[in-house]
């Protein structure tokens, strides 16, 4: 652990130890999906990235794997159950619990390296969000009345992952599943620089996001954001 980094992601990209867990009490320049900023700056929450040499299935499913740990340490910890948002956010009465950023690192002729980054709110308060994520930020704290130490957020959060990364491919989708909040729902996805609007119908064998668009066609998303709350 280390007092304060720009970002997890960033330690551990220049690592060459394999796997390795990095974690930071606070990160000046935190980043979430699509490019968005996720505020770090203060050591209420786990702000931790592990890097890992996934296989070609684990990858393609690393952020829904991710969540499932998350939601299963969560879980062990508080007894709270929590929601999963496709593709990658923890959702507790509709509100963001944690957020998983998965990038990856080129290697020539072999399967990437993968980063999983977590960043799950542990001890804020509503006066510790900023204004515009009061109404849909939460943290454990809030949710379950009490505060967890980080380090045993972490240590459930390995425990889950490792057992999450042993499970089959239709496990983790069966898994996530049941969990997910999104089914039967209208949502918005914003994918490729497109905004698209429909009904969310499943999520398939390869984690993608199946919407059925207003004029009945129907498109399918490897990646994107869905709009929040799910």
């Amino acid at each position: 652990m280390v007092s304060s980094a720009s970002s997890t992601q960033d330690l551990a990209r220049k690592s060459s130890l394999v796997p390795s867990v990095w974690v930071a009490e606070i990160q000046t320049a935190g980043r979430g999906r699509q490019g968005h900023s996720w505020i770090s700056d203060r050591p209420h929450g786990l702000w931790c990235s592990v890097l890992l040499e996934p296989t070609a299935v684990q990858l393609s499913l690393l952020s829904i794997l991710g969540s499932l740990a998350a939601a299963d340490a969560v879980r062990a910890l508080t007894g709270l159950e929590t929601n999963l948002k496709w593709p990658n956010d923890l959702l507790w009465k509709n509100q963001k619990l944690a957020g998983l950023l998965v990038e990856t690192i080129a290697r020539p002729g072999r399967l990437p390296l993968a980063i999983l980054g977590l960043g799950l709110n542990v001890s804020q308060q509503a006066a510790d969000f900023p204004r515009d994520l009061k109404k849909t930020a939460v943290s454990l704290r809030q949710a379950g009345g009490r505060t967890v130490p980080r380090g045993q957020v972490l240590a459930a959060f390995l425990d889950a992952l490792a057992r999450r990364l042993d499970q089959a491919p239709e496990e983790l989708l069966g898994d996530f599943r049941v969990a997910w909040a999104q089914q039967g729902r209208r949502l918005t996805v914003r994918s490729g620089g497109g905004e698209f609007s429909g009904i969310a119908t499943q999520v398939d064998d390869s984690g993608h996001l199946h919407l059925r668009l207003p004029d009945g066609a129907e498109k399918i998303f490897a990646s994107g954001e869905a709009d929040f709350p799910a």
